[in-house]
């Protein structure tokens, strides 16, 4: 595996810090890595990039119908 997909493997899931999936592999409640969560009641979400940034499907989702707005590293810097 190459080091970008091995860091991608273990980084954070869903990058939106007010997501209950901006975890990591290793954190309570959470098991094993990779690119699907499934919860407790048994519903699976993946996670995706949108522009540069892991996203949960549900943030994604969100971002994509305008209810979210993502803060780019410029706008967070010009702040």
């Amino acid at each position: 595996m190459s080091d970008e997909a091995l860091t991608e493997y273990d980084s954070i899931f869903c990058a939106n810090t007010k997501c209950v999936l901006h975890v990591r592999p290793g954190d309570p409640n959470v098991r094993g890595s990779g690119n699907w969560a499934e919860f407790q009641d048994g519903t699976i979400v993946g996670r995706r990039r949108v522009e540069s940034t892991m996203l949960c499907d549900r943030c994604a989702a969100r971002i994509m119908r305008g209810e979210v707005t993502l803060a780019t590293r410029m706008t967070a810097s010009a702040a």
